[in-house]
């Protein structure tokens, strides 16, 4: 008998056997893989009032750090610019100022304004005021400004404070062990800018360092809003008043002299023709020969008085910490240090674990 034949001879004799193959093969194309019960993570531990009580004593520190050393770029920034100040006072404006026909010039706008004094118009020591210190933005300030400029000064200065706050504060959560997200809300919870509007205006320390650029942060614009309206701009600049001061004691010594010069003017005019010509331009003679003596005196006099605005006006825009260039590292440096100062100084509690609780 073939091998063929005797196969399927056993293989007929012994139906339980084909079925046996047919459920192997089934269920070996239906493998079926249980799917794995994913554990929740465990609740990480507490942080030790003790750790947040570190982490608050560093970013205090790194804040007072960061502003004395943002304060000191402040200094020497504006004191480049107060030298610049000087500098063209004394090569431009001085020598304009007391130009003969500079001086005529405003000897001619003081008698108009003495015409129009009558008519409720200002007084013409305040109108020249006004005029001289135009003219003292226009020489000296404006072109200072395109080398040292203070709003500039005081965006450097607020870069550079939250530059060092960030480096002082980035290793702080590898440091003592806190996971980012636990960091961050307490970063969130310390304030950086308190707006006059309310809580829509304010920024958190988290905030202010983690916008490159302080424009979008919310709250910013509105202290920058509360700095103009001490300063009286947007931008920092030397206070009107002092230059009010040296504008008036001009006034003064000019009036002194339109006396005498108005009398030539006005007999020039009433002799008139030849004469009056001849009048007028003795008149100018004289005040030239006048003019070159007084010269030297009103030099010395201005300059002693621009030296002292100019002086005040620096110490108006360092010191004042409202309107200065500081005034936005003094804003927010004051904010974050007063939330921290007070917990730093109430004593700690002593830590208790919780129990355990029991698995069975």
């Amino acid at each position: 008998m073939a091998a063929g034949a005797r196969f399927a001879c056993v293989a007929s004799g012994r139906p339980w056997f084909a079925l046996l193959l047919a459920l192997a093969s089934v269920l070996g194309g239906c493998s079926f893989t249980p799917s794995q019960v994913e554990t929740p993570p465990a609740p990480l531990p507490p942080i030790p009032p003790g750790t947040w009580r570190a982490v608050d004593e560093q970013i205090y520190n790194a804040s007072v750090y960061a502003r004395q050393e943002s304060e000191a770029y402040a200094r020497v920034a504006m004191d480049e610019w107060l030298w610049r100040v000087r500098q063209r006072t004394e090569e431009v404006f001085i020598p304009w100022y007391s130009g003969y026909w500079t001086q005529q010039w405003i000897s001619i706008k003081v008698s108009w304004y003495r015409l129009q004094s009558d008519a409720g118009e200002d007084m013409p020591e305040a109108r020249l005021a006004s005029y001289l210190q135009e003219q003292f933005y226009s020489q000296v300030l404006e072109p200072v400004g395109s080398f040292v400029d203070p709003h500039t000064v005081m965006e450097d200065t607020t870069t550079r404070y939250l530059r060092e706050m960030k480096d002082a504060i980035a290793p702080l959560p590898a440091r003592y062990h806190i996971p980012a997200g636990l960091f961050k809300q307490h970063l969130e919870a310390i304030p950086a800018i308190e707006g006059t509007g309310g809580s829509l205006q304010n920024a958190s320390l988290y905030a202010v360092l983690q916008d490159a650029d302080l424009a979008g942060v919310t709250g910013y614009e509105s202290l920058l809003a509360q700095i103009a309206a001490v300063n009286g701009g947007t931008t920092p600049t030397p206070s009107a008043d002092r230059l009010q001061v040296v504008a008036r004691r001009a006034v003064d010594k000019l009036l002194g002299t339109l006396t005498v010069r108005g009398g030539a003017a006005a007999a020039s005019a009433i002799v008139g023709g030849f004469w009056g010509m001849l009048i007028s331009t003795g008149s100018a003679v004289w005040g030239v020969v006048e003019h070159d003596n007084d010269k030297p005196v009103m030099e010395a006099q201005l300059r002693e008085n621009l030296d002292a605005a100019m002086a005040v006006m620096w110490q108006d825009l360092v010191e004042d910490q409202n309107s200065g260039v500081t005034a936005v590292v003094h804003h927010m440096s004051t904010r974050i240090e007063s939330a921290l100062f007070q917990p730093l100084q109430e004593p700690l509690s002593p830590y208790m674990l919780q129990p355990a609780v029991p698995l069975f």
